[in-house]
């Protein structure tokens, strides 16, 4: 393979791994909603339609920022960007490696200290934890169907 295919490829793995840092970010974000609102005291039925709702709002908030501050223009050579920023794939990288992990301590360290609050309301937690992570999925499908949807049209328009 020549250096410009690596180069490519290179870049492709950037994008997943960008794409991936962002999404363990907005996952702790919807964590960190969630301790802070049942620390609150706020009833998980109430939880239930709120965090999903914000966990969708936070996504799509993310895409747009993100899609008016990317840069369009950069050096290329065809379909191959020349500079590759490797500073930031390392930071992107180490975030996407560490955060998931950090966020599944916490929610265990949660769920340790507040066993007895838990107990008392266990079928609404577990109704909850079900909408909590469903909203996740469906925030990413979204997120990344509307992308298709834009780019896809702007593609077309270019023609």
């Amino acid at each position: 393979m020549n250096k410009k295919n690596n180069l490519l490829i290179l870049w492709i793995i950037f994008g997943f791994v960008f794409v991936t840092a962002i999404d363990s970010i907005l996952n702790l974000f919807t964590h960190l909603v969630y301790f802070v609102g049942s620390e609150l005291g706020i009833s998980y039925m109430i939880l239930q339609y709120t965090i999903p709702l914000i966990t969708l709002i936070s996504y799509l908030l993310t895409t747009v920022i993100i899609l008016k501050k990317i840069k369009t223009n950069s050096s290329s050579n065809g379909i191959y960007l020349i500079q590759f920023p490797k500073t930031q794939f390392i930071v992107f990288a180490s975030i996407a490696v560490f955060v998931n992990p950090i966020i599944n301590k916490l929610s265990g360290l949660y769920s340790v200290n507040n066993v007895s609050n838990l107990e008392e309301n266990i079928i609404e937690v577990l109704s909850f934890y079900g909408w909590m992570i469903s909203g996740i999925w469906v925030s990413r499908w979204l997120v990344l169907l509307v992308l298709i949807f834009v780019f896809l049209k702007k593609l077309n328009t270019n023609k």
